[in-house]
C-alpha cells in the first residue's frame, strides 16, 4: 500500500516537473534585425 503511494506521488511529480519545462518559452528565438529593411509586398 505504501508503494502505491510512493509511486504515485513520484509520478505525479515527474508529470508536473515536465508540464512546467515543456510550457516554457524558448530563449534561442531571435528577433529580427532592425536595421534591415521589410521586403516590398507586390500588390494586386
Amino acid at each position: 500500500m505504501k508503494f502505491k503511494k510512493i509511486f504515485g506521488c513520484t509520478f505525479i511529480a515527474i508529470l508536473t516537473t515536465g508540464l512546467l519545462f515543456g510550457c516554457g518559452t524558448p530563449n534561442d528565438e531571435q528577433e529580427p534585425d532592425p536595421t534591415e529593411e521589410p521586403s516590398e509586398q507586390m500588390e494586386d
